[in-house]
């Protein structure tokens, strides 16, 4: 007994960051022309059983899992879907993958997935004679901050995933041929979004990185310092072009400033303009890119006298950044750049950068 208060708050705190989620299938018909089937079994290949674990908004976590089971709800709805007759030809379904995603994909938006695969078989053959097997995406966008909205329409993905599946099993030119369906789906009415989908591999997401970082400036002229926000969608294959937004302040060395008869010069500049990434293994991206920093010169004469000289630039970078761990961690980097601009005192400059940030 002593140790039940112990127990009852490490349940409570478990309850509050991994909670089950169970989702009904709604049995909401649609239409079929010429059909000449009906679902006689739905079998769950799955390893595991759960549609996925996923965060809100509050970094809670939520398991989901169709209520009764997948094999269970889906027989449901296709009992409602597809009606059965004497005349019909019994077709079973096997799942072998039925998955829920959410991923941040946009700097204010989440991109919400049913990942469905599924395989069609006649009657009397469950491990051969395979008749259809189909895998598809179904995406959704929603605001970052709408995670109710999103959890409450999985569900309609779902069946929206169940129909696309259905509908292309109707049209496949070799069940047709075999007189189990008529095709022709052209004036049915579709639930879900074609343009919304995607038939394939189940493709990852692109995950959304955020980095907060301050860079050390250490070059020809300079020594300084810049803070700095990006975001990019990250992607193994494709040339990542992420958003960026910087501000850095850089003092000029005292021997140039002597050189040419100012007692201190300072520069406070804005940067901007393409930075493009290239993954090369995971958490390893090949920085390149072209910028344009645009700020202000604060020149002090030998009577501490200020003038301003309006600075614009043009510059190339050349780096590697390291980004450990996906969900949250810090942030490495060193970059070589290059650069003219209208300062009273140099136009051209070179030198390096060495980053250190977080990610989130």
């Amino acid at each position: 007994m002593k140790n039940l208060p112990s127990i009852l708050v490490l349940f409570l705190g478990y309850s509050a960051i991994f909670s089950q989620t169970n989702i009904e299938l709604k049995t909401v018909p649609f239409e079929i022309q010429y059909q000449n089937f009906y679902i006689e079994n739905v079998f769950d290949d799955r390893p595991v059983k759960h549609l996925g674990i996923v965060k809100d908004i509050s970094g809670n976590e939520l398991n989901f899992q169709l209520k009764d089971g997948a094999s269970v709800a889906i027989k449901k709805f296709m009992d409602v879907v597809l009606d059965k007759s004497d005349e019909g030809i019994p077709i079973t379904i096997r799942i072998k993958a039925l998955e829920i995603k959410q991923v941040q994909t946009s700097i204010d938006g989440i991109t919400a997935r049913v990942y469905i695969r599924l395989a069609f078989f006649s009657e009397d053959g469950l491990t051969k004679g395979e008749l259809f097997n189909i895998s598809h995406n179904e995406d959704q966008n929603f605001s970052l901050f709408n995670s109710t909205e999103i959890v409450e329409t999985h569900e309609k993905r779902i069946r929206s995933a169940l129909e696309y599946c259905i509908q292309s099993f109707v049209n496949t030119p070799s069940v047709i041929a075999k007189g189990i369906t008529m095709g022709n789906t052209e004036n049915t009415k579709l639930h879900f979004t074609k343009s919304r989908s995607s038939i394939g591999t189940n493709v990852p997401l692109s995950r959304w990185f955020n980095l907060l970082t301050f860079k050390k400036t250490l070059d020809k002229h300079h020594h300084g310092w810049e803070v700095g926000y990006t975001g990019f969608a990250d992607s193994d294959k494709d040339f990542i072009i992420p958003f960026e937004i910087s501000y850095g302040q850089y003092r000029v060395k005292t021997d140039l400033v002597k050189e040419r008869g100012y007692s201190s010069i300072d520069t406070y500049a804005f940067g901007g303009g393409f930075n493009g990434l290239f993954k090369m293994i995971p958490g390893v991206y090949i920085n390149i890119g072209l910028n344009i920093p645009i700020g202000i010169e604060v020149l002090r004469d030998l009577e501490y006298k200020k003038l301003h000289n309006f600075l614009v630039g043009i510059g190339a970078n050349q780096g590697i950044k390291i980004i450990p761990w996906k969900e949250f961690g810090i942030v490495i980097g060193a970059v070589i750049f290059q650069q003219l601009q209208t300062s009273k005192v140099y136009k051209r400059n070179f030198g390096f950068e060495f980053e250190l940030g977080i990610n989130f």
